[in-house]
């Protein structure tokens, strides 16, 4: 059985990001470099060479973090710090509601 390739969309219909004519600050560049990777992952270009997980302590999640080695980047990580922080505030919760443990 072959594979059918998706085809990409006309030029006219592709997503791109705007462009701003004024100096661009940190939550733009952020997000101007958050798009172009989902664009590059949605394209199957980038590849994660590397998978670390990690327990995080506080929160008893596993941590996962995609890096790429050539650069030493973090591509993704799984959960999100703000998610991991809701979980650490969650189980700092549950240990002042469970009291001392002896």
């Amino acid at each position: 059985m072959d594979r059918i390739a998706p085809t990409a969309p006309p030029p006219e219909l592709q997503i791109r990001a705007p462009q701003l004519d004024a100096e661009k600050g940190p939550a733009a560049t952020a997000a101007e470099r958050r798009f172009a990777e989902h664009i590059a992952a949605s394209q199957g270009r980038v590849l994660p060479d590397d998978v670390h997980v990690q327990l995080d302590a506080e929160s008893q999640r596993f941590v996962a973090i995609l890096t790429d080695s050539n650069t030493e980047e973090t591509l993704r990580r799984y959960p999100s710090e703000s998610q991991l922080a809701y979980s650490r505030a969650v189980m700092a919760y549950l240990r002042a509601l469970n009291g001392p443990q002896k």
